[in-house]
């Protein structure tokens, strides 16, 4: 692909995070109202109403471009370019005013992102990953950290509810083996793995939405995301269970760990 392709493709990708990050800002005042998904999982009018801005501007400037999002139908979802959209990814925080909750945007070439946005509008943050580009921060270039041992190694997990009877072993595996566990940070605990301000996350039964537009972000600063399995993840992947490491070295160990169970 072509610089100034990617070029543009990150252009729109950045003018719909500031949009849903001026979307997020103006709604926090007004009560929302709530449904809850087959999962138990929240989701709110603004989800739905931010998710169709950001369709309807994708549509507007790519109409032959596919358009995959969390609470909506998807549109073209075979097409060569395919937008990912989570507008409010970490809803309970959104609820609870934790402000850890984001908008996630990435756009996938035959599958696979090549592009990859966590904006989180109440803290002014944003991670841009691209393929075979640097990571940056704020507009800065971060990555990874150059821990080389899981003893020493800081582990983020969302939250130990997300587990069942059939996965929990891994998560209490991996929180034997490392330094120090930290929980709840959404989006932004993969942001801080990019920054190199954690070492490893973890978590189980993802949707593509939620793990796809990480990729880029996370490879780009250094690191690694894979399922459990140390297998590449596409928009095939359906729902998956994840790991983010800030290497080789600590990502092999903890598959070790996990695959030993």
């Amino acid at each position: 692909m072509n610089t100034g392709l990617a070029n543009t493709f990150l252009k729109h990708g950045e003018i719909m995070a500031d949009m849903a990050r001026s979307f997020v800002r103006g709604s926090i005042l007004t009560k929302p109202k709530i449904e809850y998904k087959i999962d138990g999982s929240p989701v709110t009018n603004f989800d739905k109403e931010l998710e169709l801005i950001l369709r309807e501007y994708i549509h507007d400037k790519y109409p032959e471009h596919g358009i995959i999002g969390e609470e909506l139908t998807a549109v073209n979802p075979s097409a060569e370019f395919v937008w990912l959209v989570d507008p409010i990814d970490g809803t309970l925080a959104f609820l609870t005013g934790i402000p850890v909750y984001g908008t996630l945007i990435s756009l996938l070439h035959d599958g696979f992102p090549i592009l990859g946005i966590i904006d989180i509008p109440m803290t002014g943050d944003r991670w841009v990953g691209q393929k075979n580009k640097k990571t940056l921060h704020n507009g800065r270039l971060i990555k990874t950290s150059d821990c080389n041992a899981l003893s020493k190694a800081t582990l983020s997990t969302s939250s130990p509810d997300y587990y069942d009877e059939t996965n929990i072993n891994v998560l209490k595996t991996l929180q034997s083996a490392t330094i120090q566990t930290v929980y709840g940070g959404s989006c932004v605990a993969y942001g801080q793995i990019a920054s190199g301000r954690i070492d490893l996350g973890i978590d189980a039964n993802f949707d593509i939405h939620d793990f796809l537009p990480l990729i880029p972000i996370i490879e780009g600063a250094g690191g690694l995301l894979t399922n459990w399995q140390g297998e590449t993840l596409s928009k095939e992947s359906g729902t998956e269970n994840m790991l983010a490491s800030a290497n080789s070295y600590l990502h092999d160990k903890a598959l070790e760990r996990i695959n030993n169970l």
